[in-house]
């Protein structure tokens, strides 16, 4: 596996996953899913997510 694409990724408590999947396995993640349409899916910035998860 050389990257992911995580969906549904809506709800801030789902947010806490990234951190998870992180500790366990540095693999990439290359696109988020925020809504239920492909066009819901962001570029993964990861400095922009975890300062959203702090706000």
């Amino acid at each position: 596996m050389t990257g992911l694409i995580v969906t549904k990724l809506d709800g801030t408590a789902k947010g806490g996953v990234l951190a998870a999947i992180a500790q366990e396995r540095p693999i990439p993640v290359y696109f988020i899913g925020v809504g239920e349409k492909v066009e819901d899916l962001e570029t993964f910035n990861a400095k922009e997510f975890a300062q959203a998860l702090l706000a």
